[in-house]
C-alpha cells in the first residue's frame, strides 16, 4: 500500500495538465452543487457563469504554481502543500470581505448565504486541487 501523501516524492510534469483538468473538472461540478443548494436557503448574489469561471481559475492557476514548483524547486510536493493551504486561507477573508464591499464594481454585496456558500466553495475547490495534484501527478516513491 503506498502512502498518498509524501513530501519528497517527485513531481511528474506531464501529468500535471491531467490533475489539473481533474481539479477543474471536479470543483466545477461540486460548487455547482454547493450553489444550487445553497439557493435553497437564501438568495445567491453570484451566479451559476461566476461560479463555474472561479472554479476552472483556480485550478489552472493550481496547476502553473505546481508546474513551476516541480520546474524550478525541490520538494515542489511539498512547498505546494504550503502554498495551497495558505491560499486557501487567505480566500476565507474574501467572501466576508465582500459582504461590507462589492468584490468588483458594479457586484451586490454578498448575502450571509453567498459568504457561506463561498466559504464552502473555496475549501472544496482546495481540496479537489490538493487531492488532484497530490494525487495524480506525482510519482510514489
Amino acid at each position: 500500500m503506498s502512502n498518498w501523501f509524501n513530501p519528497d516524492d517527485r513531481v511528474v510534469l506531464r501529468k500535471i495538465p491531467l490533475a489539473t483538468v481533474v481539479a477543474a473538472a471536479g470543483s466545477t461540478v461540486c460548487n455547482l452543487g454547493v450553489y444550487y443548494g445553497a439557493l435553497r436557503y437564501g438568495r445567491m448574489t453570484i451566479g451559476p457563469v461566476e461560479t463555474v469561471v472561479a472554479s476552472v481559475i483556480g485550478a489552472v492557476l493550481a496547476g502553473l504554481v505546481y508546474w513551476l514548483l516541480a520546474r524550478y524547486t525541490e520538494h515542489a510536493v511539498r512547498w505546494f502543500t504550503v502554498i495551497a493551504t495558505i491560499v486557501i486561507g487567505v480566500y476565507g477573508v474574501g467572501p466576508v470581505a465582500a459582504a461590507y464591499e462589492p468584490y468588483m464594481e458594479g457586484a451586490e454585496l454578498f448575502t450571509v448565504t453567498t459568504v457561506l456558500a463561498t466559504e464552502l466553495m473555496h475549501i472544496v475547490s482546495g481540496v479537489w486541487v490538493l487531492w488532484a495534484m497530490l494525487r495524480l501527478a506525482r510519482e510514489v516513491r
